[in-house]
């Protein structure tokens, strides 16, 4: 063989071994090109996914929020009526004619009458003129009210408030939440 012909031989044999070496940097470029595409896809997605789980729960945060919002606007609309209807029905009962209250607290002063017997009677100084009292009930004095009758025992050991204030008190109480479902029911 000559000279030539091996340097040839090794020249070919280099070339085929750098042929085959490229090939493989070739293939395993791809495979790592391909692993690096799949794991670039599966972060986006896991990205994506998070991405949307945020949004949704930031969403929903912000609805639950409005929600709430708005159920504390309408319940501080709610009680601004229910204040403004009990201190209407306030007035209302205030204003009532005289001979309407005349009429209510000869009602009151028997009642009081069988339960404290003797007694002092309180009431506002308007009602002082139209207010008629059997014997055995003395003039307490006034009261600040807008109407209604506070009874007290001669020993002052018991008191009955019939103050209009009072009853409606008691009865607002009593049937709030009936007033509250008609109203807002």
């Amino acid at each position: 063989m000559s000279l030539n012909k091996v340097v040839e031989d090794i020249l070919r044999r280099g070339e085929e071994k750098k042929r085959e070496i490229v090939k493989l940097g070739e293939k395993e470029r791809d495979e790592q090109v391909k692993l690096a595409e799949k794991r670039i896809s599966e972060d986006r997605a896991k990205a994506e996914k998070k991405t949307a789980a945020q949004i949704a729960q930031t969403e929903q945060q912000e609805i639950s929020s409005g929600e709430l919002e708005s159920k504390k606007t309408l319940l501080a609309a709610q009680r601004q009526v229910m204040e403004e209807l009990r201190e209407q029905t306030l007035s209302e009962l205030a204003g009532l004619p005289a001979d309407r209250r005349k009429r209510i607290y000869s009602k009151l002063v028997a009642k009081a009458k069988m339960e404290l017997g003797e007694c002092l009677v309180y009431s506002n100084k308007a009602d002082r003129a139209i207010l008629q009292l059997p014997a055995g009930m003395g003039n307490g004095g006034t009261i600040d009210s807008a109407g209604g009758l506070v009874f007290e025992s001669k020993d002052r050991s018991v008191r009955l408030d019939y103050r209009f204030e009072s009853i409606l008190d008691e009865v607002w109480n009593k049937k709030m939440q009936e007033i509250y479902s008609r109203l807002f029911g």
